[in-house]
C-alpha cells in the first residue's frame, strides 16, 4: 500500500508522517520516501546513520532505462503505465538497498536536492519526473508499506507524481491561507482521478473547538480524522528533538487513529492504481493530438 502526506508550510507533515512510519513499522516492512527537498524524514525518525544516506536524485537516467520509461527528454512518448513486470523495484531491490538506510522495518529513500553550483540554474522537474516514474513501478507486498512525505505546497500534486498511491492524506489548520492551498491539493487530486474516499482531511494545530469547526465546514464532503489541538508541550518536544510515541497519550491515540483508518481502508478497497495510471496516459495522448 502506498500513502503520503500532503501540506502547506509547517503544517507538521513531516512529524506526523515520521509518527505514522514509526507506528505503522512496528508490524509491517516500511519504505518511507522524502521527497522533500528539505530531507527532514530521517531526522524526524531518529535515524542514527544519517551521513550514509545517498539521495537517489542524480540517478533519473538509470531509473528510467531500468523501468523502459523513455530517456527523460522523450516525455511525448512515455507511458506511464508499467509495460513488464520483469522491471519492476521490489523492497528487496539492489537500487532500493543502495540508495537507502535502514533502521529496523524501516528502509529511507531521499529524492535529495539540486547541489549548491546548479542552483538558479537546473530544476527540480526532471527529478520529480523521475521520482512519478519510480513509484509507479515499485511493487509492494501484502505486508509491505511505502509512505512519502511530498514536497510542500501543489507541486508534486500537480504534476500528478502520486498517480500511484493509494491514499492522501492533507493536513491544513484553520489559517486561511492553509485552508486555501489544501483546496487546491485536493482540486488537484480529483483532476488526477482520485475518488474522495482515497483522500483523508487532518485538521491540525487549531486553537479552539471553533478552529475545528471552520475545518471541519469547509472540507465537510471529506473523509476526517481529528488531529489535535496546538499543544505547547507537544510543539517543545518537536524542538527539542524529543518527541517520540509514548511521551504523549493524547498523542498516541491520535497517530493511532490515523494508523487505524490506514488498516481500515487497506482491508477494505480494491486499488485504483492502474485505472488512474491508464487515465492519465490516455490524457497525455488527448493532449498530444
Amino acid at each position: 500500500m502506498k500513502i503520503a502526506f500532503a501540506w502547506k508550510w509547517w503544517a507538521w507533515k513531516t512529524t506526523i508522517s515520521s509518527l505514522v512510519i514509526d507506528r505503522i513499522s512496528k508490524k509491517y516492512k516500511t519504505l518511507a520516501l522524502d521527497l522533500d527537498s528539505n530531507v527532514n524524514l530521517a531526522t524526524s525518525l531518529w535515524f542514527e546513520n544519517i551521513e550514509q544516506l545517498i539521495t537517489f536524485w542524480t540517478k533519473k537516467e538509470e531509473v528510467m532505462n531500468y523501468t523502459w520509461s523513455t530517456k527523460m527528454s522523450d516525455w511525448e512518448n512515455r507511458v506511464y503505465l508499467p509495460t513488464n513486470t520483469d522491471w519492476f523495484y521490489d523492497y528487496e531491490s539492489d537500487f532500493i538497498n543502495k540508495y537507502s538506510i535502514s533502521s529496523e522495518n524501516i528502509k529511507l529513500m531521499s529524492l535529495g536536492f539540486i547541489e549548491d553550483e546548479k542552483r538558479g540554474i537546473e530544476s527540480m522537474c526532471d527529478y520529480y519526473e523521475m521520482s512519478k516514474v519510480f513509484m509507479n513501478h515499485i511493487n509492494l507486498k501484502n505486508d509491505q508499506f511505502l509512505i512519502a512525505d511530498l514536497a510542500a505546497w501543489v507541486e508534486m500534486i500537480s504534476r500528478a507524481t502520486v498517480m500511484s498511491f493509494d491514499l492522501i492524506f492533507v493536513i491544513t489548520d484553520a489559517n486561511f491561507k492553509n485552508i486555501k492551498v489544501a483546496k487546491q491539493i485536493l482540486n488537484w487530486l480529483e483532476l488526477i482521478w482520485f475518488s474522495k474516499e482515497e483522500i483523508i482531511i487532518i485538521p491540525n494545530k487549531y486553537i479552539d473547538k471553533e478552529d475545528l469547526s471552520s475545518i471541519k465546514n469547509e472540507f465537510d464532503w471529506y473523509n476526517l480524522i481529528d488531529w489535535m489541538e496546538f499543544d505547547s508541550e507537544i510543539y517543545d518536544l518537536d524542538s527539542k528533538k524529543q518527541l517520540f510515541l509514548s511521551k504523549s497519550k493524547q498523542l498516541d491515540d491520535v497517530i493511532e487513529n490515523i494508523v487505524s483508518n490506514i488498516l481500515k481502508f487497506k482491508n477494505s478497497s480494491n486499488s485504483r492504481i492502474i485505472e488512474r495510471i491508464k487515465k492519465m496516459d490516455e490524457k497525455k495522448q488527448n493532449f498530444l493530438k
